[in-house]
């Protein structure tokens, strides 16, 4: 069979809510804190500098990445409950016609059957590519299971990755901060000439350094805050679909295996069967001609010996 390159049915890119986030987010934000804006604590936290922004975009992208994710993982939960309940109990229950059936022709029924019900049904869900590898002598036991685990692991990396962005920007602003404040204070006592003077330049620069600090921790305040559900949200999405493939693999190997085996085993049996009646019969045909041509040879055998008898009388 030609080998066909599997897709995740939950997989998709990531580059959509990046963009989405960006004009809705990001843009928004930069603005405000170029412009004037309130000065109230939460401001200050959200746009009181320019990492925040875009603290606010990764946090917001992730956000809307797993919300669409789980959205295609009902999707494909519910095309999966359509086949194991619909579906496939009715096409299995016609015995005598799925035993005439090649498994292609079973796996075209099977898709039909999806296409009329349910028809912006996913071509890649994982229980019909399960049925259409069983079908073609494709599926090995345990890999299918294995490469489906992996594909899952795989799909949540780019949240994985911005959840541990999200708090590395977090220390840049503060190391940011923390560097411009001191570098503040440092140019400020740079031109003190007298002692009289540091206490008047320390009034003049602690505001400034002290603002510097306030928006460095802030940026880490921020970070950890949005990172600590953005990590529930993507580790509940993933139980679930950890769950769904837990699910699928017990419905698989004691419902729907077992009976597609049934099947399949009642079908390659009985054209052995006709096989054997047919050539029992071509015997009988030939065991009657012989039969038949021993006995036209005995008759004629029999009529040579009588005409030679008589002969023999006559004489």
């Amino acid at each position: 069979m030609e080998h066909i390159k599997h897709k995740y049915p939950t997989e998709l890119p990531f580059i959509f809510p990046l963009l989405i986030s960006a004009l809705l987010v990001l843009l928004p934000s930069l603005m405000i804190v170029n412009g004037t804006g309130d000065n109230s604590r939460l401001f200050l936290i959200l746009w009181g500098n320019w990492i925040s922004p875009f603290i606010l975009w990764f946090f917001t992208a992730t956000v809307f990445y797993l919300l669409l994710k789980k959205r295609k993982l009902r999707h494909e939960m519910r095309t999966s409950r359509i086949i194991a309940s619909k579906i496939l109990p009715s096409i299995l229950e016609e015995n005598t016609t799925i035993a005439e059936l090649a498994p292609i022709d079973l796996f075209k029924r099977i898709r039909d059957g999806l296409t009329q019900i349910h028809p912006t049904a996913s071509a890649w869900n994982l229980l019909l590519c399960r049925c259409r590898l069983f079908l073609n002598h494709e599926n090995t036991e345990h890999e299918v299971g294995i490469f489906e685990r992996e594909y899952m692991d795989a799909s949540y990396a780019l949240p994985r990755f911005m959840i541990w962005a999200i708090p590395i920007l977090g220390f840049i602003g503060t190391v940011w901060g923390i560097s411009n404040g001191i570098a503040g204070f440092s140019s400020a006592m740079t031109n003190v000439d007298s002692v009289t003077a540091v206490s008047t330049t320390l009034k003049d620069t602690l505001p400034i350094v002290t603002s510097s600090l306030a928006a460095a921790f802030d940026t880490t305040f921020l970070a950890l805050l949005l990172s600590i559900p953005l990590m529930l949200m993507m580790t509940w999405f993933e139980k679930a679909e950890d769950n769904y493939l837990m699910t699928l693999d017990e419905l698989w190997l004691y419902e729907i295996k077992p009976k597609f085996s049934a099947q399949i085993k009642t079908r390659t049996q009985s054209v052995p069967v006709a096989n054997e009646q047919d050539s029992m019969t071509d015997e009988i045909k030939l065991l009657s001609a012989q039969v038949g041509a021993l006995q036209q040879t005995m008759e004629n055998l029999y009529e040579s010996v009588f005409v030679s008898s008589l002969n023999r009388e006559e004489k």
